[in-house]
């Protein structure tokens, strides 16, 4: 039993430290507005826009437009199950809570599972970043940091000790 109990803590602190993890180092959207306007629903900007935006902040080349596209569109098919998987692990982790009994073992095991799929999130978006990093000229790279800025451990008013 307290092996279980070790392990779920262990899950949820994962789950925790994750996303705390991932929002620090994707920094504050209240720091990034020049590439960030415009965004769709729930704040975020679908590829289209994102690639006009980059396009026109940073002057892309038509390769470089088009090998950006095409990055886009690829790792846009590969994360397509891993959310539909997370959506899923959200409605049953709703279900848990709103279940008659409290199953700690099962909600524990779906907060797992959510944690997992939310950390191959975090790669794909950053694998993705780091590719689209490489085929920027170092003059492009500049003035999007510049743009995009990585706070670099600076929260600027967020979760503030």
């Amino acid at each position: 039993m307290k092996r279980l109990i070790v392990i779920g803590a262990l899950a949820v602190g994962t789950l925790a430290g994750g996303a705390w993890s991932a929002q620090a180092a994707l920094g504050s959207d209240l720091d990034r507005p020049a590439l960030y306007e415009g965004r769709g629903e729930h704040g975020k900007m679908d590829s289209e826009r994102r690639l006009a935006r980059m396009t026109k902040k940073l002057k892309l080349t038509d390769a470089q437009k088009e090998q950006i596209q095409a990055l886009l569109k690829g790792e846009k098919e590969r994360v397509a199950p891993l959310r539909e998987k997370l959506r899923e692990s959200r409605k049953q982790l709703r279900q848990a809570a709103e279940a008659e009994t409290f199953d700690e073992a099962a909600v524990k095991a779906l907060a797992a599972n959510q944690a997992n799929l939310q950390a191959e999130l975090i790669v794909s978006r950053l694998r993705e970043q780091s590719q689209i990093h490489a085929i920027l000229t170092p003059e492009q790279r500049e003035l999007a940091e510049k743009l995009h800025p990585r706070n670099h451990g600076k929260r600027h008013g967020r979760h503030r000790n």
